[in-house]
């Protein structure tokens, strides 16, 4: 199910509404939290569901809807092209937040995200997504992938290819580093869309 670092013990919620229908998991995010008062962390909520795929049924996993509650100020782009040095979000800062992508890969060799210094690459040539040491294939649709980063303050949760790829990360950034950054090497790519979102708190 995940191809991250930081996944163990995961549970499905009981008791869901029959109106609702979804089956909705959590995981314990397993990285040590120097200095604490308490053991690790609890992952974001995702929903489950199987699909058809041309390769037969797989688990595709999501974020919950819900998580868009908690959307702040948003920052989007459209249809722009990304040649090497270009960074969309050099304006953009913060601590928290949702980032959803899809980029035509193009001409690119890779392309991909750094997140307060953690680095997301995309090997176009041999379709892989990389983070931390994890590494798993996701093949573009259409010439395109789609991403998803949740960023919290102990974790980067990334989902491609609305769920067929699900990496949980932990990750503890430098509180002196919120800088994001969009980025291509070796060719020009396209950003169909990216949208931004500042994360608000969930514990209000």
């Amino acid at each position: 199910l995940p191809h991250g670092n930081c996944f163990y013990a995961s549970q499905t919620f009981n008791d869901i509404p029959p109106q609702d229908g979804r089956r909705i998991l959590i995981a314990w995010g397993t990285i040590g939290m120097p200095g604490m008062p308490f053991n690790q962390m609890m992952s974001f909520p995702v929903e489950l569901t199987l699909r058809t795929t041309a390769d037969g049924p797989r688990l595709f996993i999501v974020p919950v809807s819900e998580i868009g509650k908690l959307h702040g100020e948003a920052h989007t782009w459209k249809d722009t092209a990304l040649k090497e040095g270009d960074n969309l979000l050099a304006g953009v800062t913060g601590d928290l937040f949702d980032i959803r992508a899809e980029i035509s890969v193009g001409e690119a060799q890779q392309l991909g995200f750094v997140v307060r210094g953690t680095p997301i690459t995309y090997d176009v040539a041999n379709q892989t997504l990389s983070c931390r040491g994890a590494s798993t294939v996701l093949k573009p649709v259409n010439g395109a992938i789609r991403l998803q980063l949740l960023v919290d303050r102990t974790s980067v949760e990334i989902f491609g290819n609305d769920g067929a790829v699900y990496m949980p990360m932990g990750v503890i950034p430098p509180e002196d580093n919120e800088s994001l950054e969009v980025f291509v090497k070796g060719g020009t790519a396209n950003v169909n869309s990216l949208e931004v979102h500042e994360l608000r708190s969930a514990w209000g």
